[in-house]
């Protein structure tokens, strides 16, 4: 049977609070009906046991308090006990200690459901007094923008506030930088995956343990441990104050080989949420298995807390292609449709739904689902091979314009470089071993991305040439994934400061004209063959390693706003006679002044790494 929305949350599993007078906690355990666990006891260990009785000893079994067993209902058994204690305020962790009918040892156990990830491996938490629920509600965006308006910011909160954090939480320390995100022009945070894993050590998250917990490396404050939640909620609210729209990197393909529900079962292949693959498989991780409902509904009801709960303005969906089955609506889906109904029913527009679906098929996969955007790979690619190789290729111009393959309303997210590679300007300055020395390499793909036709994503970082070298291929060694804390003083350095300059005047100008942020494109295709500019002085000159084309588009008001794009990728200036379809005085954006067009045409002279955006509106 499939479960009401939200089930995992309205039946209060997880160890919860009864409520902010009561000091004490009630743990609960669901397990979906058809498939037997064989469980015959389960007793909570924990830091807490010292407050139960006088003799009992924190993590010690045999003082350890028994959950009791449902009588089994139509959609499973559910495990609960109600501790019997008053416990002080602050921060708890705990296990479950299970038994089987087959008389073979007690298992080590941690909570499937927990609202509060453990500082030790494979632990949960909970949390007595702190702030309540209410003094955290979320302040809600005054009007979400769709995705195609935004431009996106990925960060990793542990890295992103490495040098300033001090013991504070990240998520906490995170609100410190919001002013600088907004004056560079951002209007959107995705932040790398905040739900737990299965320690505190560093990691990027892509390994979920915990998926109702965020991870406790991101929530704990040395000095206030009991305030765990309430980081997050109050980081939403401080950006929709700002009118940053928050994204969640959600993992649902997989998650970690120790995820919690296979213990509870007497052979953990038999847990239904793992049973058996699902679509294609991750090595090393444990594949979720959307063959039963009952694992349909816990992924759906993770997303939909993190929405209900935290208000958050969209997700991005992990490695989709590998729960994804051509044909079949199970797993990924049904999962965004699940989305698209709760959101759409609670009056809520613009909620985004983003697919990390590195496949020819993402495009169609976008048009056919509620799925709003793809990371599309195509400028990453042509901008990495063309500074490593200082030759760009005909396709370039056709990666700047591949949100025209969804359909309307839709859009593709494009970036120079994210979180799975290493940065640009390390690529910019490899050929060299220049590293971020030359960042200046990276001015007209800049300008590029930031002119095509889709919602840029920025990495944390690149507006500054920050430098990070990571391995495209591990070889399964676990090597990339490795912190990169950011190193702020990049911001004002020589490097840094004129690159930074760039990226605000870009995002501004994005900002203020529709029709940067629209499908006007011209040429719309270019194949790759095309190495020399079209009878119009539009396209790609390889030799010269030279792109023109023109984005257009109605404005705010209704005027037509035209932009001719000239950009010069190669290591000498570059005469060019550009062909406009108007007369008269145009501006040049980006060297602040205005330049006269006659007879439709302008010979212009481009500096090396750089370029024109030559704009007029017309009423």
């Amino acid at each position: 049977m499939s479960l009401p929305p939200l089930f995992h949350t309205t039946a209060s599993l997880g160890a919860l609070q009864p409520s902010p007078n009561v000091p004490s906690v009630t743990f609960r355990l669901y397990f979906p009906a058809s498939f037997p666990t064989h469980i015959t006891s389960i007793r909570v260990i924990g830091d807490f046991q010292p407050h139960t009785t006088p003799t009992a000893s924190a993590w010690d079994p045999s003082s350890a308090p028994a959950l009791f067993a449902s009588v089994p209902q139509a959609e499973g058994t559910f495990w609960t006990l109600a501790l019997n204690a008053r416990l002080p305020a602050g921060f708890y962790e705990y296990q479950y200690v299970v038994t089987f009918d087959d008389g073979s040892a007690p298992r080590i156990v941690a909570d499937p459901c927990a609202r509060y990830a453990g500082r030790g491996a494979n632990r949960s938490g909970f949390v007595i007094g702190g702030s309540t629920a209410a003094e955290n509600e979320v302040t809600p965006l005054a009007a979400r923008k769709p995705l195609g308006d935004l431009v996106v910011y990925e960060l990793h909160a542990l890295d992103f506030t490495d040098e300033f954090r001090g013991g504070r939480a990240p998520l906490d320390a995170l609100r410190d930088k919001l002013d600088y995100l907004v004056d560079l022009g951002v209007n959107a945070l995705l932040i790398m995956p905040w739900t737990a894993w299965k320690d505190a050590l560093f990691d990027w998250g892509y390994q979920p343990f915990q998926y109702f917990a965020i991870s406790y490396a991101y929530a704990n404050d040395v000095n206030r441990p009991e305030e765990k939640i309430s980081w997050l909620k109050r980081l939403i609210s401080a950006c929709h104050e700002r009118g940053i729209h928050v994204i969640m990197d959600g993992v649902y393909n997989h998650c970690d080989e120790s995820f919690p529900y296979k213990s509870f079962y007497l052979r953990p292949d038999d847990c239904p949420y793992t049973a058996q693959p699902f679509g294609g498989t991750f090595p090393g991780l444990q594949d979720l298995d959307f063959n039963n409902q009952c694992t349909q509904d816990f992924i759906r009801d993770v997303c939909l807390y993190w929405i209900s709960q935290f208000k958050i303005d969209g997700i991005r969906f992990d490695n989709t292609v590998n729960f994804y089955v051509p044909g079949n609506p199970r797993g990924l889906p049904e999962l965004l449709q699940s989305i698209e109904d709760y959101v759409t029913a609670d009056g809520q527009q613009n909620f985004s739904m983003t697919l990390e679906h590195l496949d020819l098929d993402a495009a169609n996969l976008v048009s056919t689902t509620a799925a709003t955007s793809y990371w599309d790979n195509a400028i990453y690619g042509q901008a990495a091979s063309a500074l490593w190789s200082g030759t760009i290729s005909p396709l370039y111009l056709a990666a700047l314009n591949n949100t025209q393959y969804v359909s309307p309303g839709k859009t593709a997210t494009l970036y120079l470089s994210n979180h799975d590679h290493s940065t640009i300007a390390w690529a910019a300055g490899a050929p060299t071993l220049s590293g971020g020395g030359a960042w200046f390499r990276t001015q007209p793909h800049v300008i590029a991305l930031l002119t095509a036709s889709g919602t840029p994503l920025i990495p944390a970082g690149q507006e500054w040439a920050e430098d990070y070298w990571i391995p495209e291929d591990d070889a399964g060694s676990g090597r990339r994934v490795r912190a990169r804390p950011l190193r702020w003083a990049g911001t004002t350095d020589a490097f840094g400061k004129p690159l930074g300059q760039l990226y605000r005047k870009m995002l501004k100008l994005r900002a203020e004209h529709p029709a940067l942020r629209g499908p006007g494109f011209y040429p719309p295709k270019w194949e790759g063959w095309m190495q020399q500019f079209d009878a119009q002085g539009f396209g790609v000159d390889v030799q010269r390693g030279l792109v023109v084309y023109h984005r257009y588009g109605n404005g705010d008001d209704g005027a037509l706003e035209r932009f001719y794009i000239l950009l010069n990728f190669g290591v000498a200036a570059q005469t060019v006679q550009m062909q406009f379809a108007e007369d008269g005085e145009w501006e040049d954006v980006l060297a602040d002044s205005t330049v006269k067009v006659a007879g439709n045409r302008l010979t212009v002279t481009v500096e090396s790494n750089w370029g024109h955006i030559f704009f007029k509106k017309t009423a």
